[in-house]
C-alpha cells in the first residue's frame, strides 16, 4: 500500500468512525430525552460483522433510591464523620446510578445494566411469599414479552460508604438484560418496562 493509499485508508477509517459515533449520539438523544435522562457518554465501535454498536452511559434524572444525608445521619458519630460519609456516599451513588446500555443501530439491546427500585426483586417484610412471587413474575414477564433475558442484583448504602450491616432496605437494584435474538429487546421497550421501578 503506497503512502497516498495509506493516507486515504486512514481518512476513510476516521470518517467512518466519526459517522458511527454521530449516528449513536443521535440515537442516544432519541432514546434518552434530556427532560428525563442525563447522557454521560456515547461511544461507537464496529463488531466483527462490520455493524455499528452504540454504547451509552446514562442516568435517570429522577431516580433516587435513598438520601445519603438521611442514611449518614443515622450512622455518623460526629459532624466530620457525617460530612465524610455524605461525600463518599454521593460520589459512589452517582457512579452506581450511571446505567450502561450497548445496542445495535436498530435498537436491539446487546447488553444493559440499569439501576432501579428493588420492589420486584425483594419480598416485603409483611408480604406473603406467594404475593412476592406473583409480583416478581409479572415484572420479569414484561421483559420476556419484549424479547429480553433479565437477571437482577443489588447494592446497599453501607456498601457505598464502607462498613458492614444487615442486608436490608434501603437498596438499589440493578437489572441486567440482553436480547434473546436480534430485533428483540429494544431500547425504547426496555426503558418503558423500567418505569415500574423508577
Amino acid at each position: 500500500m503506497g503512502e497516498n493509499e495509506w493516507d486515504r485508508y486512514v481518512r476513510e477509517l476516521v470518517e467512518r468512525e466519526k459517522k458511527a459515533k454521530n449516528q449513536c449520539y443521535q440515537l442516544a438523544k432519541k432514546y434518552f430525552p434530556e427532560d428525563e435522562f442525563e447522557i454521560k457518554r456515547v461511544n461507537a465501535y464496529f463488531d466483527d460483522q462490520g455493524r455499528v454498536r452504540c454504547l451509552v452511559d446514562f442516568k435517570n434524572k429522577y431516580f433516587e433510591p435513598f438520601d445519603c444525608g438521611d442514611y449518614c445521619w443515622a450512622s455518623a458519630y460526629s459532624d466530620e464523620e457525617y460530612e465524610e460519609c455524605v461525600e463518599t456516599c454521593e460520589e459512589n451513588l452517582e457512579a452506581a446510578l450511571t446505567n450502561s446500555v450497548e445496542f445495535l443501530t436498530d435498537g436491539t439491546v446487546l447488553e444493559a445494566t440499569i439501576a432501579g427500585g428493588c420492589g420486584p426483586a425483594w419480598c416485603y417484610e409483611d408480604e406473603e411469599y406467594e404475593e412476592f412471587e406473583r409480583r416478581r413474575k409479572e415484572f420479569f414477564d414484561k421483559f420476556d414479552k419484549i424479547g429480553c433475558k433479565i437477571s437482577e442484583g443489588w447494592i446497599h448504602p453501607h456498601e457505598l460508604i464502607g462498613g458492614t450491616e444487615w442486608e436490608e432496605p434501603p437498596a438499589t437494584c440493578f437489572y441486567h438484560m440482553e436480547a434473546k435474538k436480534e430485533g428483540m429487546c429494544r431500547v425504547d421497550k426496555v426503558l418503558d418496562a423500567m418505569k415500574e421501578v423508577w
